[in-house]
């Protein structure tokens, strides 16, 4: 690679210090524990993706709704490979769908005039 060229297995410039806690923190491995619908039972529950082996880690939000804005603390960031990323955003936005549409059923209106409905 070319001096100054792009490096995706370094942090990145802006809020590198966070990155870099979460990795240290997640041990440069990928912290899904199944939450992409994945059991990962090869690595005993936990995704053995390390950074760097070919795939980039990426520090995202532990709410798979939420942006990394609003992951403040530690505890609400995780480390996670491009794949059990989207898995568990697709999971949680499953869920979240179900969720709002078992909610916005309207009530069953009986239209025999029979009040056992």
């Amino acid at each position: 690679m070319s001096a100054g060229g792009f490096d995706p297995f370094r942090p990145p410039m802006i809020g590198s210090r966070i990155w870099e806690e979460t990795m240290t923190a997640a041990e440069w491995c990928c912290q899904c524990t199944g939450q992409c619908g994945r059991p990962h039972a090869k690595t005993n529950g936990r995704c053995g993706t390390l950074h760097g082996t070919a795939h980039r880690l990426a520090v995202v939000a532990a709410d798979p709704l939420a942006t990394l804005a609003e992951a403040v603390t530690a505890t609400e960031r995780l480390a996670l490979c491009e794949s059990c990323d989207a898995g568990r955003r697709r999971a949680a936005q499953h869920t979240h769908t179900t969720t709002a549409a078992a909610h916005a059923q309207p009530e069953l209106i009986d239209l025999t005039g029979d009040r056992a409905a």
